[in-house]
């Protein structure tokens, strides 16, 4: 079964991107605190 698609907003791609840069951590760990993981609920 797939996932829907999520649609996120043009600031919160924006903040994201800022965030991860800023943060130093790896691209998994930076979307796992933003809950952009694949993996089912």
């Amino acid at each position: 079964m797939e996932l829907p698609c999520t649609q996120y907003s043009q600031e919160f791609r924006k903040e994201s991107v800022k965030f991860f840069k800023e943060s130093g951590l790896t691209l998994v760990e930076a979307a796992k605190r933003l809950s952009l993981t694949k993996e089912p609920r």
